[in-house]
């Protein structure tokens, strides 16, 4: 039911994805291009940048759809403030900190089990994801608790959607040969692989958004001039 609840609210926002995806993939589509095209680039082609980069971006995209996620309500469709607010610093921190997790564990000669270890490293801490984008102080240790009831689930959503991406790219390479030898064709590519990406991070944020809500009775902020009186973020209990 959650992985429906997703794909419907994904069918709802057509629009949103799609100028949230389309810069994602157009940047990966212009990094491909020009690492054929210029011999220079092609020289940096394994830089820690590039990986810094879409980090980046991936971030600013599931922020951006949990922000929408958390807003999904014609009550709170006037919460302006939360929908307009930018990435804050510890979301950026903590994509920075993802970043260099994932690249050290790159490192390592067997993929498979690099994202499992990711992904149960993941799965204990992720909920302040949801919390950043709802702009509240949520601890390491407080989103532990929180998630604790649902680890098992959060692992196996995180798991297998790293694990969905590791697939996409491995297929899109054995197509490579398979198409024209043009210079377009490996940014074709790269923008199918980070249309992938953001595909499965939009289901993966519509469910940790729906399970922060679902767990602390979040309620968005009202316009100016109206208030939730008494309501604040608590876990329910297990």
């Amino acid at each position: 039911m959650a992985f429906i609840d997703a794909l419907a609210f994904w069918c709802r926002r057509q629009a949103l994805f799609w100028t949230l995806a389309l810069p994602v993939a157009g940047f990966g589509a212009m990094v491909a291009y020009l690492f054929q095209a210029r011999i220079e680039f092609d020289l940096m082609r394994d830089h820690w940048m590039w990986s810094f980069l879409f980090t980046v971006l991936y971030a600013l995209f599931l922020d951006r759809w949990m922000k929408e996620t958390l807003l999904d309500s014609d009550l709170l469709s006037d919460s302006d403030a939360l929908r307009q607010s930018t990435l804050g610093t510890r979301a950026i921190s903590l994509a920075i900190l993802t970043w260099l997790i994932v690249l050290t564990s790159a490192l390592g000669p067997y993929a498979e089990l690099n994202v499992l270890a990711c992904a149960a490293v993941a799965a204990m801490f992720v909920l302040v994801l949801p919390a950043l984008a709802a702009n509240e102080s949520l601890g390491l240790s407080d989103a532990y608790t929180l998630g604790r009831p649902h680890r098992a689930r959060v692992f196996l959503m995180v798991f297998g959607a790293m694990l969905l991406s590791l697939i996409a790219g491995h297929l899109l390479d054995r197509l490579a040969p398979l198409l024209p030898h043009k210079m377009w064709v490996p940014a074709v590519l790269a923008a199918a692989q980070r249309l992938v990406d953001c595909l499965l991070l939009a289901f993966v944020g519509y469910d940790l958004a729906v399970l922060f809500r679902t767990r602390t009775d979040w309620q968005a902020p009202l316009p100016e001039g109206l208030d939730y009186s008494g309501v604040r973020i608590r876990a329910r209990n297990a």
